[in-house]
C-alpha cells in the first residue's frame, strides 16, 4: 500500500476533509489534508487514529497466589469477585 485517501480524517487539529496519507518503510510519511486521491490509493470514507487500551490489570499481580485454591464450598465466582474488588480498591499508586 503506497497511500490511503480518506474523505474525512480525525487529525490532531480536528476533522479534516480529503486527507491523503503516504507511507515509507511501514510508517506514515506524510499527512496531506485537502488532497486529491490518486490512482492506486486505498480509499476510505473515514479514517480514525488507533485507540490505545489504557486499562490495567496491575492489581492482579498483587493478588498472585491468593486466589489459586478454592475456598469454602459456598465460594463462587461472585464471592471471588467481591474479594478481588476489595483488594483492587485497597491498592494505591505506590
Amino acid at each position: 500500500m503506497a497511500a490511503i485517501f480518506a474523505e474525512q480524517a480525525l487529525l490532531p487539529d480536528g476533522w479534516r476533509d480529503n486527507v491523503r496519507l503516504t507511507f515509507a518503510e511501514g510508517r506514515i510519511a506524510t499527512v496531506e489534508p485537502g488532497a486529491t486521491a490518486l490512482a492506486g490509493d486505498e480509499r476510505h470514507a473515514i479514517l480514525l487514529p488507533g485507540m490505545p487500551n489504557l486499562h490495567s490489570h496491575a492489581f492482579q499481580r498483587g493478588m498472585a497466589g491468593l486466589a489459586e485454591l478454592r475456598g469454602p464450598s459456598a465460594d463462587s465466582f461472585w464471592s471471588w469477585r467481591e474479594v478481588m474488588y476489595r483488594f483492587a480498591l485497597s491498592m494505591t499508586p505506590d
